[in-house]
């Protein structure tokens, strides 16, 4: 399954988002997130949160799972990409994932991921794995002041 992500914006913001409001949306994240948050990017223009997120269940409750999430904030216009981190969800697990850490969040989901262009993923990702072995034994031939 390819990674699927989303486009959100702040419910309450219409412009730059000040840190403060990124302060506030790490600690709300990390209410919920089945690890600890942590930034991985965080410059003047983007901050990028990273966490494990349990799965929600179809009742509505959460499932012992979790999956990878990462959380990009684009501080001047006011909207963040969520993005699961894996691609052992289905579709609906990975949108039902997004919009419960949009709620937690304060976000709001405008714009989902298109499946041709999550297609193209997927199958770059495949052929890098399927490319692996072979560059692995190619290097392996050279002589190690090579390498």
């Amino acid at each position: 399954m390819p990674c699927i992500f989303c486009i959100a914006v702040f419910a309450i913001l219409g412009t730059a988002v000040a840190s403060t409001v990124l302060d506030q949306l790490e600690s709300r994240l990390a209410t919920d997130a089945a690890s600890p948050v942590r930034r991985v990017t965080d410059s003047g223009s983007v901050r990028t949160l990273e966490f494990d997120f349990p799965l929600p269940s179809p009742t509505g409750g959460r499932l012992a799972a979790t999956a990878p999430v990462a959380v990009t904030v684009y501080k001047r216009y006011g909207r963040a990409r969520i993005q699961v981190l894996t691609h052992n969800l289905d579709r609906a697990q990975a949108y039902a994932m997004q919009q419960r850490i949009a709620v937690v969040a304060g976000l709001r989901i405008v714009e989902w991921s298109n499946p041709a262009i999550e297609q193209k993923v997927h199958d770059a990702v495949q052929a890098e794995a399927a490319a692996q072995p072979a560059t692995s034994a190619l290097e392996a031939k050279r002589p190690p002041q090579e390498r």
